[in-house]
């Protein structure tokens, strides 16, 4: 099943072929960039100002280009890298463009000389080197659009007003002798800042691909090349002023490279790089949880909305003689159920997904299997839900029990031989034993030994007994023969009542309501020696109660009465078979038939006051009738 996923992903192959493009684009721009240097390099032979003015502009385009990726970028990002990047280099652009329009030779800024160019360029580095140092420290904090903007439009008016409206920006070139030191100490700063954005990309490459992450810190090595070469020119015509602008203009290509190529030709290595390595984590867990439910004996079926099949293991594709990628997409009603089941299994579908019946109900079905036969599941069944809480569908978990169902089947059938056996042999012996009694009276009355009417009474206590045993093991045969089933004890003891015909001094009471205890079909006979033993052993008895109580997760049910009580050495003897000699099988067979579906009994009443019986019932074998569901 895995390996199956594996050969057929369709994303897997999609990824490979965009890494492909991706890898084919960014080789085509990197010529191209090659080829715009070596063009730009020689126009500076030709007309410096034509160089420069093309330089800038290329590296202004290439801002603009980011922040475009990036603004759009902006709702389905997972870090913020690339909103303040971008963002930054808009403002970067701006201040960039006003420098090359100031640029000695232009004309366009009357009354200002070279300074104000190169004080543009100074405060341009300063937002770029700072929005490449902040970019990387506010990523994972994913900041609001609306105030990432409002910061760069803050530092960049700050820096424009600081240089033309309030000129406290301190100068960085002075006509007739260069560079100032502050221009020269700035460019260092400048580059300090790089190398500590650097480091931080660094340590965030996690959150890009490697591609994205070589490209970038690339492009911030040769950026602090360009700040370098500008630490050493003269004349802003001058040779490392040139060098310094080609080194820009390949940052910036690099830049380009990492952001807007690799994010229109592979999205997922810019934008959504939490997400590939999200989709990748989800991938391993899928295959890892293939690999557990492959493993597992059960069967696993997950069936939409439509019961058509969303997902099967092996051990259900092996018993249903279906491979796994060809069940996927099957109705499993029309596919895989026996005609005389359809019905059925397709209205207790439609049952789980509207929530008329219990979601996690068991249920036992055929299916059609492997050879055309037919196995018997049982099912355990639970309803999947989407985030908004509809019901999307359901998850089944089987167990094959074919072999268990013939087995059962088998052993009723040879149950219910043995009983009718044990029924036509007790029946043939309580005739003999109706003769036999009949003989020992016939002799009684035509004797009138006294030594023989004695043994004649030994003899009809024997045979007295001897019908007690027949009658107790018609009783105890019946035990466990029919399924449990839920029953209610109110209705029981009024049954038990009317079959007992009690004197009528003795009042039975029952406060159990709606109370039901699943129990063996047998439980009324529980109720009934209850009531006909504190009759008959009780002494006075006048009232007989029930009711019930929690204990913890059980619920106790309670008989009491009011007549002499159980002796304290008697409590526990009285439910044992030994008992029988004095007392019949009553309570011993209370005891047997509570103890099939885990109920124990107790004597708990004080002697003198009362007998107070306590049966047991554990969690989950008791229920309220108005509290189901």
């Amino acid at each position: 099943m895995q390996n199956n996923a594996m050969r057929t992903d369709p994303s897997a192959h999609a990824v490979s072929s965009g890494a492909e493009a991706a890898e084919s684009g960014i080789r085509r721009s990197l010529a191209v960039f090659g080829v715009l240097l070596a063009a730009l390099a020689a126009t500076s032979l030709y007309n410096y100002l034509l160089f420069h003015t093309i330089a800038e502009l290329v590296a202004v385009a290439i801002a603009i280009a980011v922040f475009t990726v990036a603004w759009n970028a902006r709702t389905m990002r997972e870090n913020g890298y690339l909103l303040v990047a971008g963002t930054g280099l808009l403002f970067v652009a701006g201040i960039g463009l006003v420098h090359t329009l100031a640029y000695d030779g232009m004309g366009i800024f009357v009354g200002y000389d070279a300074n104000l160019p190169t004080q543009l360029w100074i405060a341009s580095r300063y937002l770029l080197s700072g929005t490449l140092l902040a970019a990387p420290l506010l990523m994972r904090r994913n900041p609001a659009p609306c105030r990432v903007v409002a910061a760069f439009s803050a530092v960049t008016a700050l820096l424009l007003l600081s240089i033309f409206a309030v000129p406290v920006f301190p100068d960085c070139y002075v006509e007739g002798s260069g560079l100032t030191p502050f221009k020269v100490v700035s460019e260092y700063v400048i580059a300090a800042l790089l190398v500590l954005g650097g480091i931080a990309v660094y340590r965030v490459r996690d959150a890009f691909s490697p591609r994205v992450t070589g490209h970038l810190a690339a492009a911030i090595l040769v950026m602090i090349a360009s700040e370098l070469a500008f630490t050493l020119y003269s004349s802003v015509y001058g040779l490392s002023n040139m060098v310094g602008h080609l080194l820009m203009v390949l940052s910036f290509g690099l830049i380009y490279v990492a952001f807007v190529e690799t994010g229109i030709r592979q999205p997922y290595a810019v934008v959504f790089t939490s997400l590939t390595a999200s989709e990748e984590r989800l991938r391993r867990e899928k295959d890892r949880l293939g690999q557990y439910l492959d493993i597992a004996g059960a069967l696993f079926v997950v069936l939409d909305r439509d019961g058509r099949i969303a997902l099967v293991n092996r051990r259900a594709s092996e018993v249903l003689g279906c491979p796994a990628d060809a069940a996927v997409g099957e109705p499993w009603v029309e596919r895989f159920v026996p005609p005389a089941d359809r019905e059925r299994c397709r209205a207790f579908f439609l049952g789980l997904m509207q929530g008329e019946l219990e979601a996690n109900e068991h249920v036992r079905a055929p299916v059609l299997a492997a050879g055309g036969g037919e196995r018997i599941i049982a099912w355990h069944n639970t309803v999947l839900r989407d985030k908004n809480g509809v019901v999307c569908g359901m998850l089944s978990s089987g167990e094959d029990i074919t072999e268990q169902q013939h087995a059962e089947a088998a052993l009723g059938r040879a149950n219910a031989k043995l009983n009718l056996l044990a029924g036509i042999t007790r029946h043939d012996i309580l005739n003999q034993v109706t003769v036999a009694r009949a003989y020992i009276d016939f002799a009684g009355e035509d004797s009138g030994n006294p030594g023989v009417q004695a043994c004649l009474k030994r003899a009809r206590s024997a045979i007295e007994e001897i019908e007690r045993q027949i009658e107790f093991s018609r009783d105890y045969q019946d035990m466990g023969v029919k399924e449990p089933a839920w029953q209610k004890p109110q209705d029981l003891i009024g049954e038990s009542v009317l079959d007992l015909a009690l004197p009528a001094e003795v009042r039975v009471r029952a406060d159990l309501g709606d109370l039901e205890i699943y129990a063996d079909p047998m439980v009324k006979k529980v109720f009934y020696n209850l009531i006909d033993n504190a009759v008959r052993h009780g002494g006075a008895v006048t009232e007989i109660r029930f009711s019930c109580a929690r204990s913890g997760q059980d619920l106790l049910i309670l008989c009491e009465d009011d007549g002499n009580g159980i002796p304290d050495g008697e409590k526990e003897a009285i439910f044992r078979e030994a008992y029988k000699r004095r007392h019949g099988h009553g309570l011993f067979l209370v005891a047997g038939i509570l103890g099939i579906t885990g109920m124990t009994i107790r004597e708990t009443g004080v002697a003198g006051e009362g007998a107070r019986f306590e049966v047991r019932v554990p969690n989950g074998g008791w229920r309220f009738e108005d509290k189901r569901g």
